[in-house]
């Protein structure tokens, strides 16, 4: 009798152990069951919450027309691209990623249009676009469209080749510091002068013939030294436009850190 009363006991035991275990797991199911959007969100730095509503703007400007949103300055280019590309080729071809071209720590903005595809990257030169975090806010840096060509370099210089003309053409070599200005590395523009052109450069980055040097340049070496810097300048990787909204920035996040900046 006491043996049975004993086993009794035991199975008791066990059963409420089993059910202690179940309530257990169950209390614990909702914390696992976070939605991974909202700690995802948490967890990503102030920047790439700022930059994302840029890029989603753009995605909603190109998709359906809506500029609400969209950014006063640095919209020339993309602008163009929806004027003159299909929603769908436009959606692809355009770019954007993430690259600290200032050194700071903190990556820039770009957006850009991607010319090719190579394995399973996407790549461009030219950069519609490039936005900087600063005063924790989102700042213009610059842009580029078709009149006015806006590139990289591998020391992350940024080079602008453009012009209102053919007698006055420029480029300038500038840099973005720290501060999110940019910072005038120097500048060559071509102006008339007599009955031909001359070609000027000074480190202002101002296209003013009276506050310039006159060099000795032809306006043919000054177009061969342009076309030296478009053949140098870096390609970038970009995600195209239309994975933005299930991809964002997964896979381009801190990459210049791995990079060595």
């Amino acid at each position: 009798m006491k043996r049975k009363l004993f086993k009794s006991m035991c199975l008791a035991m066990l059963l409420a152990a089993f059910a202690g275990c179940g309530t257990e797991k169950n209390s614990v199911l909702p914390q696992m069951d976070l939605p991974k959007a909202e700690a995802a969100a948490k967890a990503a730095p102030a920047y790439e919450q700022e930059y994302a509503k840029v890029v989603d703007s753009v995605y909603e400007f190109i998709a359906d027309g809506t500029s609400d949103n969209l950014p006063e300055q640095g919209r020339t280019g993309i602008c163009e691209v929806r004027d003159f590309a299909k929603r769908e080729a436009a959606l692809q071809q355009l770019g954007y990623t993430l690259q600290d071209i200032s050194g700071d720590g903190v990556p820039e903005l770009l957006i850009g249009w991607i010319s090719q595809k190579r394995g399973a990257g996407h790549y461009g030169k030219e950069i519609y676009a490039i936005y900087t975090f600063a005063d924790d806010s989102v700042k213009y840096v610059a842009e580029g469209w078709s009149r006015s060509s806006l590139q990289l370099m591998a020391n992350d210089n940024l080079v602008t080749r453009g012009g209102t003309g053919i007698s006055h053409q420029v480029l300038a070599v500038e840099h973005l510091q720290p501060d999110g200005n940019l910072g005038c590395y120097e500048l060559y523009f071509t102006w008339p002068k007599d009955d031909g052109l001359g070609v000027y450069r000074n480190m202002s980055c101002r296209s003013e013939a009276d506050a310039s040097q006159e060099t000795d340049m032809t306006v043919e070496e000054f177009n061969e030294m342009r076309s030296e810097y478009a053949n140098n300048s870096v390609e970038i990787e970009f995600l195209p436009l239309k994975d933005f909204k299930k991809q964002g920035f997964k896979g381009l996040m801190r990459q210049y850190l791995s990079a060595g900046r």
